[in-house]
Formats: C-alpha cells, structure tokens, sequence
C-alpha cells in the first residue's frame, strides 16, 4: 500500500494524548486530559486496518500467506525496542524499587516479553488509572499483549475463511466485532478491570480497522468532495471530544468506546493530504511525532515511573522534563534501533533472530534472579525491609481455614465455637492491614469475621465509586450490617481513614509531604439522601441495635511520604552513634487534618461504645507535638498511610483493651 502521512498523524494524537493522560498535568484546576487513555484505542484500529490489508493484500495477489514473514515484520516492528526499554529500566529498578516491588518489576519484564502482559497486569494491578499504577514502570506494555494476542489470532482465522467461505469474509468480520463488543459492555458492569485488560474485550476495536481494510480492497476508496470533505472533521470530532471529556468515571471499554472509534474509522476511511483535516495531519512536525510514536510509547511511562518514584509530588515543570527526555531518546531509538533492526540488508533474518533470542535470555535471566533472590533484599538494611515487606501480608482464607463469601471483597469468617463471641473487624484497608495481627490475638479464643474492602468504609447508604470499580456499593454494606447483626453476641470493631471521606482531600502535612493520591475521583453516592455523617451514625445505630458492642477505632496519623522509601534512601543516616534521624510530622496537623472524624465519633454515645485513640502510640503531643513514623528497631508504616506489622501490632495492643472490656461486659463480669 502506498505511504498516507495522515496515519501517522493519527499516531501523533494518540501517543500525545496517552502522554498527556500520565502526566496529569493540572492546567486551570483541571486536568484536561483525563480522556487520553483513548489514545490506545486509536493505536488499535490502526493497527486492525494496517495488518488486515498486509494480509489481504498477499491473499489477493498469491492466494497464500506467509506466516514466517507476516511474524519476523511484526518482531523487527516490536521486539528490539521492547528490550531495549526492559534493558534501560534494569538499573533505575535496582536503584529505586524495594525488594517486592523489584520483584513485580521482574515479573512484568518476564510477562511483557511473552506478551501477557495484560493479563499479568490485571491479576497484579487494583486500577489502570490508579496513582499507584503510575508507579509500575511497565504497566503500559499491557497494549502490546493485547495486539500480539490479535495478531497471533486474525491471521488465523481470515486465513481460514479465505479457503472455506471467502464470500461471507466480511459478514464473519462484522459478526466477531458484535460479539467482542456485546461481551465488553456485559463486562464493564460485571467486572470493569478485567474487561480492561482481556484481548476479546478489545478485539472489536482491531476488527473495526480489519472491517475498513477489506471494505477499502473490495471497494477502493470513496472520491465524493462531499464526504471527504465532511466526514474526516467529525471523525476527528469525536477523538477531540472523547480526549477531553471522557473520564475515568466512562465505561471503557464499552458501546461508549464507540464514539472515538468512529471519530478514527470516518478519518481513516474517508481523509487524504488533500483534505482539511489531511492537512493538519500531514503537517510535517505532526508526522514526525508519529513516526516515533512506537518508542516514544515505550519510553514515556517508565521515565513517568521511576520520575514519580523519586519525587512523589512532581511539578508541571518535572512533568515537561520527562516529557522533553522521553521525545529526545525516542527520536534516537528510532533512528538507531527502529530502524536499523527492521532493516534486513542490515540485519539479515538469522542475525536479526540470533540478536532476540540472546537478548531475550539474558533478560530473562536476570529478572529470574530478581525473583528467586528475593528481589536482594540486602541492597538495604533488614527493619526497612521488614516494613515494606509488610505489604505482601495478603488473605489466603483456605490456608487459614477460614469461610469466605466473597474472596476478593475478604469477607470472611472463622468459627471456634458456637459459645464464643464474634469479633468483626470491619471497614477499609487501613483496618484489613490491621486483620494479621488481630486473627493471630484472637485464635481459639474468639470467633473472628472481617469485611474489609479498600477505600470503602462501613457506612450504610453509601457508595463510592473509584472510576471502573464500582464494588463499593449499599449492596456490600447491607451483607456487612447482616454478617454482624446474625452473630451474637458480637463485637464490631469499626474505623478507617474518615477524614479522606470527610475533608475528601489526600493529606499535606505542611511541611513539603503531600500524598500523591487524588481522592476526589472516588465518587460518594449518598444512596438515602442524608449526609456521610448522618449514615455513619445510623449505621452505628442499627449495629448497636443488634446487641453488639462497637469498637471505634479513631484515625491513625497520616504521613504524607513513603515512610520505608524516605528512611531507605537516608538509611546512612538513620543509625550514626546511635542517633536516630527522625521522619514525624506535626501533631498539630494531625489534630487540625481529622476535627471533623473526631466531632463525628464523639458525638455517639452509648455504654457500647469504645474508643481507640492510635495517636497515643503514634504521637507524643506533651514532649515534642510530633507523631512518629519508627524507632530505632521497626519501622510503624509500611508505605504513606498503612501500617506495618509492628505499627498494626502497637494498635491492635489497643483494640485488645477494648475487646477484653467488652467481653467482661457481655460474660456479665
């Protein structure tokens, strides 16, 4: 097929906005490209149009196909710069990442060159859009899975229809895309991840490009001035439109992902350099950004990650810098690997194959080892370490003997014995970090239940909807009140970070540490109409009502850094004639950041009610008004606001008061 320059311009709108959508950058108060991550999709259908007519095209003038050359084009296309990308981020994980996240690091390397990676992805990652993805330098690599999983499919199966059915070629094409895009909008409500990350979900968007390839071989192009003239302006509408005001919040993907797909369809079927829209997109600097496009998408995410590692609260000024880094090695990747590589006069197929499967092992290899040495903990000093190790303490309820209803929403029980109390520890994952320690306190002695659910506190008539995840619902605070009100007697132990639900702001603590989260894309629904307060309230109420006494638990002084990163990057410095270099903040804030919680908590009273107060271990108001983060032993957090085994145990130590106080009353002792 002959060159068309206006593809490449569609590149350049893609991969721009895909950047633009990671780098977050608030311009006005707001951040203007929350809909970038369509830039994918667009990826999608041109790759569906420029494979398809790559096959076609063989099939019409041979009426064979040629897998070994249809599969070495697609490696010297993807494969030398992928490892390339994989080789370069080797140093920066070893420098930045801890142990476990070296080993995830590891992982996804080993996944992206087996082109899983959006399976692996969707098994290891909460949210794509998530602040914490952001911090996974290979999580973009989950699009080449899905293309590759297209590729090794629909040459495939057109192969097989051309020989059997070659007239219902295009009837079969339309009929798949149908079927691809019912199943996704089924999944977008059922399970929204992993109807991100599956290849059939997104196997539509290709065979829409597949669709317009075959249409254009068959039928050639329309010439009508009417419709060339028209039609690529709306089409690159709907992109424009859908960049701007799609959000995390859209069902994506979904029959709402139509909308830029058809923008990108009508410019593919319909534009040429000789139209408008042609012309803004042959504009030299346009397809120059384009050509690059492939590195620059590799480039881009794990600069944005390893950036974001070391300085959590990036500028817009830090954020133009990567961007300018990623554009500078990208045009030398292009010139210098790209296309050196897809050269066969320069690498011919044996030297071309020799050069990947070399490369392909000896990264294997060392990745391998990052896993089997446990990502070298040695690198830093053991109770750092052991702090940030505490992330990996997750349910695994059959091990534990323990009946769970819901596994991934961890609402689970354990029954001693039909005599024993029930101890429910229910709320968010500030609480479910707290569950190791607590089931390991109360074995034997008590029943013990959880429901914990993260970003999600037990309050009745609410929902929050965290963009795609929408399991936060009045459905699982019903079955919560049920689990506890068919348990008697019982203890409730209720708590979690209120005063983000409350204030609806991620924590600065005054003093330079602001946590990277954005809270306000978590969406509270007030399901009865009444205020969050209020539906604590009446939640506690109605707990109250059952019989059981309530354990509030108040909240735990938030930090506004990675407490292990911060003290692992000035580990030297922590231990010097035994002086310890201290990462606290100030008891004021903590006071001022949760007086709504506490007015809020106060406010119930009943002779069942007990409170916890987790300042009284963390922070010591009288000596120096600070709250601490470790001590010279352990480490108290295991990232900005969760606590590690030995900050769960200091708290949980509280709880147990309250627990045995309660159990005294209801034994009537």
């Amino acid at each position: 097929m002959s060159y068309r320059a206006e593809i490449d311009g569609l590149r350049a709108i893609a991969v721009v906005s895909v950047i633009l959508y990671h780098a977050k950058i608030v311009i006005f108060g707001r951040d203007w490209f929350e809909g970038g991550f369509i830039g994918v999709d667009i990826f999608f259908v041109i790759s569906g149009y420029l494979i398809t007519r790559i096959i076609l095209t063989e099939l019409e003038h041979t009426n064979t196909f040629s897998f070994i050359k249809f599969y070495e084009r697609r490696a010297r296309r993807i494969l030398p710069m992928l490892l390339v990308v994989i080789a370069v981020c080797i140093p920066f994980a070893w420098q930045k990442l801890l142990p476990l996240e070296l080993i995830d690091f590891a992982k996804s390397a080993l996944s992206a060159i087996g082109f899983g990676s959006n399976f692996f992805f969707y098994f290891s990652t909460t949210e794509y859009g998530a602040d914490s993805a952001l911090l996974k330098p290979l999580l973009h690599t989950w699009s080449l899975g899905v293309e590759e999983q297209f590729y090794i499919v629909v040459p495939i199966v057109i192969l097989v229809i051309w020989k059997f059915a070659r007239a219902s070629l295009l009837t079969l094409l339309i009929g798949m895309l149908i079927m691809s895009i019912q199943f996704a909008d089924v999944m977008e409500v059922r399970n929204s991840e992993l109807n991100f990350f599956l290849p059939f979900s997104r196997f539509w968007e290709l065979l829409v490009g597949s669709i317009l390839a075959f249409i254009e071989l068959r039928y050639g192009r329309t010439k009508n001035p009417i419709l060339t003239q028209t039609l690529p302006i709306i089409g690159l509408f709907l992109i424009t439109h859908s960049i701007l005001f799609f959000d995390a919040k859209t069902p994506h993907p979904s029959f709402q992902t139509l909308i830029p797909i058809l923008g990108v369809s009508l410019v593919l079927a319909f534009c040429s350099t000789k139209d408008f829209v042609g012309k803004i997109l042959s504009f030299r600097p346009i397809v120059g950004v384009g050509v690059i496009s492939y590195s620059l998408y590799l480039w881009h995410f794990p600069i944005f990650a390893f950036g974001r590692i070391g300085s959590p609260t990036p500028s817009t000024y830090d954020k133009i810098e990567w961007i300018l880094l990623a554009l500078v090695l990208s045009i030398v990747s292009y010139f210098f690997i790209e296309k050196t590589f897809r050269n066969p006069k320069v690498f011919n197929r044996k030297l071309f194959f020799g050069s990947v499967v070399v490369s392909v092992v000896a990264l294997s290899y060392v990745n391998y080892d990052f896993i089997f040495k446990d990502g070298y903990k040695d690198r830093f000093p053991d109770f750092v370490i052991k702090a940030a190790s505490d992330k990996a303490i997750v349910w695994e309820p059959s091990a534990l003997g323990y009946a769970c209803y819901n596994r991934t929403e961890k609402f689970c029980k354990r029954e001693e014995g039909k005599d024993k109390t029930w101890v429910y520890l229910i709320g968010d994952s500030v609480m479910g970090y707290l569950s190791p320690v607590l089931r390991e306190r109360l074995e034997k002695k008590f029943n013990y239940g959880e429901a914990n659910y993260g970003g999600c506190p037990y309050v009745i008539g609410v929902s929050i909807n965290y963009s795609r995840d929408k399991s936060c619902d009045n459905h699982l605070q019903q079955r919560r009140l049920s689990m506890v009100t068919n348990s008697k007697p019982s203890i409730v132990i209720v708590g979690g970070r209120f005063p983000v639900y409350i204030d609806r702001t991620n924590f600065d603590n005054g003093e330079g540490g602001v946590e990277p989260v954005d809270f306000s894309r978590g969406e509270i629904i007030l399901n009865e109409g009444i205020s969050f307060s209020q539906a604590f309230k009446k939640t506690i109420s109605k707990t109250l009502e059952s019989g059981a006494h309530v354990i509030l638990v108040y909240p735990i002084p938030e930090v506004g850094f990675h407490v292990p990163k911060k003290i692992m990057n000035h580990f030297q410095k922590i231990k010097r004639n035994d002086e310890v270099v201290n990462f606290d903040t100030s008891y004021k804030r903590y006071i001022e950041r949760t007086k709504s919680t506490f007015e809020l908590f106060d406010s119930i009273e009943s002779t069942r009610i007990h409170r916890v107060y987790p300042s009284k271990e963390f922070c010591n108001q009288i000596v120096n008004g600070r709250c601490s983060t470790h001590d010279n032993n352990n480490i108290w957090y295991s990232d900005y606001n969760h606590t590690s085994f030995k900050g769960s145990e200091m708290i949980v130590e509280l709880i147990m008061e309250k627990i045995e106080k309660a159990e005294a009353n209801i034994r009537g002792n």
